[in-house]
């Protein structure tokens, strides 16, 4: 099967560096706007939620945070307690978050591989600052539709979520949930060195996430010029990447539902970079993306349901696609969350400390 598919791919690769040489321009006007994606949206509004991530992992006090999700977390994820803070970060970080923490724990040895490749399948979430600004607000001029997206696309995670604890409760013989592996786990790092680790790591991933971005922006230039603006289009440009999938589909009739398939799908994009940040884990890719694929089916059956029982008059088949903002962490959403978590953080240092 190698011998046979080498070949096609090297003619392929022949044949891209053709279209290369003579697309040139379109390719570079989207390696353009890939770029201007990077630095208004996704760096602003990813950066400093992957540094926190990073040192509540690697320092432990994501444990902490768990505490008072811990009883959810056991009786209907099936889950170990402490990993409560794990599914919180995934709802409201972005679509890395989730895959960034679960990595981090699987290589100190404090998380099971079957919870871990589990976890993997509905830790995955847009933010709510890109979701509901961004997409709602900016491009369907409705912040109550960017409100439904992000609910609907949390609803259905969660709902994946407990039904695979199901699953997990009735395929495993002991009842009992381990919280930790304490014989091969490796000790939490100092504040210091956590918080230098946690830069360090997340100005690695950004930059993979941002090469990711340009290219499948390259990409989607190349295909938006040969599909141009019909379903056909939005469906590949959305398939691809979210951003500009959703920003075709607010111009579309129906494109409520395009979009909320978009961004419950994450787009090739993001399972590209969430490939790049797993990569050496041993997690199984395929059946997240399967498990990506059922979620953005269902979170857009869920719209199409709840979408007529909205109240008020909504603009959701605008002829014309607004401009989208500048992403940013400080929205009120996240900024709750950052000064709960950072509040959190202050109070318990000192009895941290003494432990230690």
């Amino acid at each position: 099967m190698k011998k046979a598919i080498n070949p096609v791919l090297a003619v392929g690769c022949g044949l891209l560096a053709v279209v290369l040489v003579y697309s040139g321009d379109t390719f570079a006007q989207g390696i353009r706007q890939g770029i201007q994606l990077c630095l208004q949206t996704v760096i602003p509004s990813l950066f400093c939620f992957m540094i926190l991530t990073g040192f509540l992992m690697q320092s432990g006090l994501y444990r902490l945070l768990s505490l008072p999700l811990g009883p959810f977390c056991k009786t209907l994820l099936y889950l170990p307690s402490e990993m409560g803070s794990v599914v919180l970060l995934s709802l409201i970080g972005g679509y890395p978050m989730g895959a960034q923490s679960i990595a981090s724990l699987l290589r100190q040895n404090r998380l099971a591989r079957d919870d871990a490749q589990r976890m993997l399948l509905f830790c995955c979430c847009a933010a709510p600052s890109f979701v509901v600004t961004a997409v709602g607000s900016g491009m369907f001029a409705s912040q109550q539709i960017g409100l439904l997206f992000y609910g609907v696309q949390v609803g259905v995670s969660l709902l994946l979520g407990m039904l695979l604890g199901i699953g997990a409760r009735l395929h495993r013989k002991t009842p009992a949930l381990s919280t930790s592996l304490p014989c091969l786990s490796t000790p939490f790092a100092g504040l210091g060195e956590a918080f230098v680790g946690a830069v360090s790591s997340s100005v690695t991933t950004m930059a993979q996430m941002c090469g990711f971005i340009l290219l499948f922006s390259a990409l989607q230039a190349a295909v938006q010029s040969m599909a141009g603006d019909s379903s056909l289009g939005c469906l590949l440009l959305g398939l691809g990447e979210v951003t500009n999938g959703c920003r075709l589909a607010a111009g579309m009739p129906h494109g409520v539902l395009y979009a909320s398939l978009f961004l419950s799908f994450g787009g090739f994009s993001v399972i590209a970079q969430i490939a790049g940040i797993l990569r050496d884990s041993g997690l199984r890719l395929l059946p997240f993306v399967a498990a990506r694929a059922l979620h953005g089916i269902l979170s857009a059956s869920v719209t199409f349901l709840v979408l007529p029982h909205l109240p008020g008059d909504i603009a959701v088949f605008a002829n014309g696609a607004q401009p989208v903002p500048m992403g940013d962490a400080n929205t009120p959403v996240l900024s709750i969350c950052l000064m709960m978590m950072s509040a959190l953080l202050l109070m318990q240092l000192p009895r941290f400390q003494r432990k230690r």
